[in-house]
């Protein structure tokens, strides 16, 4: 026996590896976590994910329990009629399933966690089946019905509206209630943080996504004052929406400036996006590749080009981490405590935003200068073994 007390953790999708954004946070998390508490892992599992107890996600955890999460036509259906019969959003009857619930009531029968992690907004419907007084501390990744509704004037077809209109009444309800039933809720962001306090939580606190600032060096040697980089994969919403807005009105303001530009983007390039044929010769798609640094090094400036969103852009806090300079939107690097004209460049408008890459891209040493200071507020703020000791300090005052 390790003396430790006992955390069932409870994961949307298995944090390693860890190559989204929404797995390397639960993966930092987690890790942290395991230095303080025997953790106990049960995790959906996507296609072709699999259990390893020889890797380090096994490694941390005294045992994973996988979950395969039902997938193909047949298996919305069942979570759409769930839904409607229930008035729960599709989105938590679909992560919430039958065979979910049994295996989270079977594995507190025979642990006995001393408390329970929810790493997700739809898992908080667990909390239904948890037996006894066990605290409950809930991971929101972001706050999902601000999400939802920033989509909405975004969308089109008269039928997505009226299904995601429908899912956003129902993800506002859903998430103000559970927010107020559980014990502790982790945010992403001090604005995030505020939101939920709005809502009625008990307690708050923000543990922000971090980074290992060990890990994420700079390096200027590479550098090139022609080159940006995009990091981040265009399945994620937010992402591919600014991606379109970048490259529909500000790469052709820059590229007619300086026609010697390179865009890379680096990330899941599916759904794919559209690129006019004048600007293909501009812009590389490097899809997912298993270590993006060196050619973010090679960029004189990373873009963050995002209008929707919440919690904090990991993206945003790896590349500070990096030392390099961003020009981003406010909405982009939201919640990340980096300030104008000293750690990144905001710009909201097409016409400023592209002014700001060409005027920044003509100066190393500012380049060098911005990221260097962003660097400095990555280690100080968002390196992982600071915040550890924050969420250790959490979790006792929540009694675990």
């Amino acid at each position: 026996m390790s003396g430790k007390k006992k955390l069932l953790f409870v994961a949307a999708r298995l944090p390693y590896p860890a190559t989204e954004g929404h797995q390397i946070r639960t993966f930092g998390v987690l890790s942290e976590l395991s230095k303080y508490y025997d953790i106990y892992l049960l995790s959906l599992l996507r296609e072709g994910e699999t259990v390893d107890s020889n890797n380090p996600l096994g490694q941390q955890c005294k045992e994973i329990v996988g979950v395969p999460i039902p997938s193909g036509g047949a298996s919305l259906l069942r979570a759409g009629i769930r839904s409607i019969f229930s008035r729960l959003p599709l989105v938590v009857c679909k992560y919430v399933f039958p065979e979910l619930v049994t295996q989270f009531k079977e594995m507190q029968e025979r642990i006995d966690p001393d408390f329970i992690h929810l790493d997700l907004l739809p898992l908080a419907q667990l909390s239904g089946s948890v037996s006894g007084n066990k605290p409950i501390i809930l991971n929101e990744h972001n706050i999902e019905s601000a999400l939802i509704s920033q989509r909405l004037p975004t969308i089109r077809s008269p039928i997505k509206k009226l299904v995601y209109g429908r899912e956003s009444r129902l993800l506002e309800r859903f998430e103000k209630k559970l927010c107020r039933q559980v014990d502790v809720v982790l945010a992403c962001s001090d604005a995030d943080a505020g939101i939920i306090r709005e809502m009625g939580a008990k307690s708050v606190h923000c543990i922000p996504n971090g980074v290992d600032v060990h890990k994420f060096e700079p390096n200027y040697e590479t550098l090139d004052s022609n080159r940006l980089v995009f990091l981040g994969g265009m399945g994620w919403y937010p992402n591919r929406l600014g991606v379109q807005w970048f490259i529909k009105h500000v790469l052709p303001i820059v590229v007619k400036e300086n026609p010697a530009i390179k865009l890379d983007l680096v990330g899941n390039p599916e759904p794919h996006i559209e690129i006019p044929n004048e600007l293909k010769g501009h812009v590389s798609i490097h899809g997912f590749v298993d270590d993006f640094r060196p050619v973010v090094h090679q960029a004189a400036i990373m873009i963050v080009p995002l209008h929707v969103g919440s919690g904090t852009r990991l993206k945003v806090v790896e590349a500070a981490a990096l030392g390099k300079c961003m020009v981003s939107t406010r909405k982009g690097a939201e919640g990340v405590m980096l300030d104008n004209g000293k750690e990144i460049v905001f710009a909201d408008s097409a016409e400023d935003f592209a002014r700001a890459i060409l005027t920044t891209s003509k100066n190393r040493d500012e380049i060098i200068r911005i990221g260097s200071s962003a660097r400095e507020v990555a280690v100080r703020v968002y390196d992982w073994g600071a915040i550890g000791k924050t969420l250790g300090s959490i979790y006792h005052g929540a009694g675990a």
